[in-house]
């Protein structure tokens, strides 16, 4: 098995720790290269190889960073078919789940094949000549306009709303955690084979988020007061978009491949990361 390591951490890590993880990867005897050069990558010796060609030539994909970097190489790798493991290096770590001192661990899990492949599906959104690619969403917003927008929104042919709105959110179930979320948009389980299309502060209480399957074809018109509105996928990478330009979002041909483990649990992920434990006791002065 060949091991590529995308490293997007940050300079201020700690890179005592790092070395040592590093030197730990070193002596398990596997095969590792990384995407660039570090001071504890150069003391593990490991080969050092440009992004596409690590992603092209590893079998299993190690991202250290938080979730935006694994929103970054699940879209890198998804057209190579590659699996990855998050290790979280970030805040919440919703998709890179797995801690730091839990790497060495699961490697050697997925050595022994105690681990499975969860597919994720992704998004497409084309304007004219030019395509996103998205595992969270795809949002249209208004930009820089401090006014409302009108969003007339198409699903397979035929007219479904219009919103009067700051955009609108079409979220994967990944995504649903993320920007929909916050938008009081519906979570909705990976594996579920659907989309949700969510208002951001529509101008109607009736305006309430929908589900819909996701081998559906969703079309959008927007009208904006502002000359350009703006076209983004996962937050990561956006094109202007002219007012009344027509944009296509549809499912993609590829998927995400996330490595996970018996273990893991979806339910409690939501609890963990999203606070859902309940209230803790409260603990009275005479107490302490």
């Amino acid at each position: 098995m060949r091991y590529g390591i995308i490293d997007n951490l940050k300079a201020d890590h700690n890179k005592e720790n790092l070395s040592k993880l590093f030197l730990e990867l070193r002596d398990t005897g596997l095969h590792f290269s990384i995407n660039k050069f570090t001071d504890y990558s150069e003391k593990a010796g490991f080969p050092v190889k440009a992004k596409t060609d690590l992603i092209k030539e590893s079998d299993v994909i190690i991202v250290l960073g938080g979730d935006g970097s694994l929103l970054e190489t699940a879209r890198s790798s998804a057209e190579f078919s590659k699996p990855f493991l998050g290790i979280n290096y970030g805040k919440l770590g919703f998709l890179a789940d797995v801690k730091e001192d839990e790497m060495i661990y699961r490697i050697e899990q997925i050595e022994r094949g105690r681990y499975y492949i969860e597919e994720r599906i992704m998004l497409n959104a084309f304007y004219e000549d030019k395509k996103l690619f998205a595992l969270n969403d795809i949002v249209l917003d208004r930009g820089y306009s401090q006014r409302m927008m009108k969003v007339s929104v198409d699903v397979n042919g035929r007219f479904f709303t219009t919103y009067t709105s700051d955009g609108v959110i079409i979220a994967t179930p990944t995504g649903s955690t993320a920007y929909n979320m916050s938008a009081h948009g519906p979570i909705v389980q990976p594996g579920v084979a659907a989309f949700v299309i969510t208002a951001m502060s529509p101008h109607a209480l009736a305006m309430r988020p929908i589900v819909i399957p996701d081998d559906s074809e969703i079309t959008i018109t927007a009208e904006s007061a502002y000359n350009e509105i703006i076209l983004s996928s996962d937050g990561q990478e956006s094109i202007n978009i002219p007012s009344f330009g027509k944009i296509t979002v549809k499912k993609a041909d590829h998927k995400a491949k996330f490595i996970k483990f018996e273990d893991n649990d979806y339910y409690s992920l939501l609890r963990e990361k999203l606070g859902w434990g309940g209230f803790k006791e409260r603990v009275s002065k005479e107490d302490i």
